[in-house]
């Protein structure tokens, strides 16, 4: 597969990284959180929101080190939809849209050259993504 490809792949991924849900929510917090439960879902979102970023910036990383630009996702206006439901409604719908941003990036895994470094980057991305999503379901419980 050509280089070219290889990072038209990456920086897909780094755009629906950067630009995803969680990220959104990590920038704008009209939610509240009330009680000790309330502390605990914003506390599990902080650090799922800080786990993506790591993933924002190492693929940025990459992708800096190979080509002139790089370039970062936008928000969705839909995204404002969502402002002031509750922080357990919140959960649910980082849930559904980190479960797509997974299957995607298991996808696009696929699609790059095996041992690849290109391939490795993105496979953290995944695992951390991964991570994100069962943190997101295990505090939705």
């Amino acid at each position: 597969m050509p280089l070219s490809t290889d990072l038209e792949i990456l920086n897909r991924a780094l755009r629906d990284l950067s630009g995803s849900f969680l990220q959104y929510v990590g920038e704008i917090w009209p939610w509240t959180s009330v009680g000790s439960s309330g502390d605990q879902l914003k506390s599990v979102v902080d650090s799922c929101v800080a786990r993506q970023r790591q993933s924002v910036a190492q693929i940025s990383s990459y992708l800096a080190s190979r080509q002139p630009r790089v370039e970062y996702g936008s928000f969705s206006a839909e995204f404002t939809d969502l402002h002031y439901v509750s922080l357990q409604y919140l959960v649910k719908q980082l849930i559904v849209r980190q479960s797509a941003l997974v299957e995607f990036l298991n996808r696009s895994a696929t699609l790059l050259p095996s041992g690849d470094d290109s391939q490795q980057v993105l496979a953290t991305a995944y695992r951390n993504e991964q991570e994100t999503l069962t943190a997101l379901k295990q505090v939705a419980a």
